[in-house]
């Protein structure tokens, strides 16, 4: 059997994989279940226990050794063109590269079916846990929020009464992520679908170029990462680490994870956890209750608000005012297209029904 052959049967086999498996999740309704309690498991526990001893994000490694790589045979391309005895070799390189995109495209397809893509095919997280989702008044947005707002006021006075003189300094962005997991295990032991292995969440070096994209953490299906970006304002990165570890735990959609990270944030032993997850969660309330109140309405209940947790939504929404413009827009874009080919039908709205699952958590009398 030829080298080509070989190849040929690699992409074949690759593809067939990955669309079998994200049919099945998409047109079943028991296989995306399955697969995440049986088959998907052995991927955190393998490569993402792997990866974790690694202090840095392989993901962003690979990326930039890919576009490394990408640069550097463009230019041999290049060079073989405009030199003259050597434009033989031109044709061959050309077929290789095509034949290295197609083999490597074929394999991320598969890798990103079997450790993402088949997650969409599952249950939503309040049907699993039996959350009813039903219609809302502006008097029960009124009132998530006001309690959203007293959680925020109680973690802040417990941080004032912590503090010493001088100030206490910021916790360690290790002691953050060590807290995230064990915040994410310790929500894993009353709720079984949430229970296992948590790789431990990286830093992105260049962060702000994440920031001109809109994204404060992003999961990686290759290597079972749960990268966030460090850059963004401090209060929102206890809730993002969450965010993005349940995302590894296979619940990919925004809202589901959203969710979970603050249950996670809201349970932790540690206060700049709780404040993280209530005022994120408050953040995603006010805009919806914004849009049913009058404005005076409104404005009496941002006059209810601690003037730390006004300072810090302040402050968040002027960090990603300056990131603000195409490049912003456009990854906005690609990101809607991505969340509606996986089921997603709302695009980037479905990030606003986390207030559903919030409504539903303050009927049940727990917020």
């Amino acid at each position: 059997m030829s080298r080509l052959t070989k190849r040929l049967i690699y992409c074949a086999c690759s593809v067939l994989t990955g669309s079998i498996v994200l049919i099945l999740s998409h047109k079943t309704s028991w296989f995306g279940e399955w697969y995440a309690g049986h088959i998907y498991p052995v991927f955190p526990d393998t490569a993402g226990r792997f990866f974790s001893l690694l202090p840095f994000s392989v993901f962003e490694v690979l990326i930039i050794a890919a576009a490394a790589f990408i640069a550097v045979y463009a230019l041999y391309l290049f060079f073989l063109l405009v030199v003259p005895k050597l434009r033989w070799k031109l044709k061959r390189a050309l077929i290789r590269a095509l034949f290295a995109l197609l083999l490597t495209a074929c394999t991320l397809f598969m890798i990103s079916s079997l450790t993402c893509t088949v997650h969409y095919g599952r249950e939503t997280f309040a049907d699993l846990t039996g959350m009813e989702l039903t219609q809302s008044s502006k008097d029960d947005l009124l009132a998530l929020c006001e309690l959203l707002i007293e959680d925020i006021r109680e973690e802040l006075e417990e941080v004032d009464e912590e503090a010493t003189e001088p100030p206490a300094e910021p916790p360690a962005e290790t002691d953050m992520r060590n807290e995230a997991r064990a915040a994410m295990r310790k929500l894993g032991e009353g709720t079984q679908i949430l229970s296992g292995y948590y790789p431990r969440p990286k830093p992105i070096f260049f962060s702000k170029f994440m920031s001109r994209l809109g994204l404060t953490g992003i999961y990686s299906p290759f290597t079972i990462e749960a990268n966030y970006n460090a850059d963004v304002p401090e209060f929102t990165i206890p809730y993002t680490m969450c965010h993005e570890l349940a995302h590894v735990k296979g619940f990919l959609r925004e809202d589901d994870a959203g969710f979970i990270a603050y249950l996670a944030c809201r349970g932790s032993d540690d206060v700049q956890f709780r404040y993280s997850g209530a005022l994120s969660a408050l953040a995603f309330a006010l805009p919806a209750f914004y849009r049913e109140a009058a404005p005076g309405e409104y404005v009496e209940l941002i006059s209810l608000l601690p003037e730390q947790a006004a300072r810090d939504l302040i402050a968040r929404s002027a960090y990603w005012r300056q990131y603000q413009g195409k490049v912003s827009e456009m990854a906005n874009k690609a990101n809607d297209a991505y969340l509606k080919v996986n089921a997603q039908e709302g695009g980037v709205k479905s990030y606003g029904r986390m207030v559903d699952l919030l409504l539903a958590e303050y009927r049940l009398g727990v917020i």
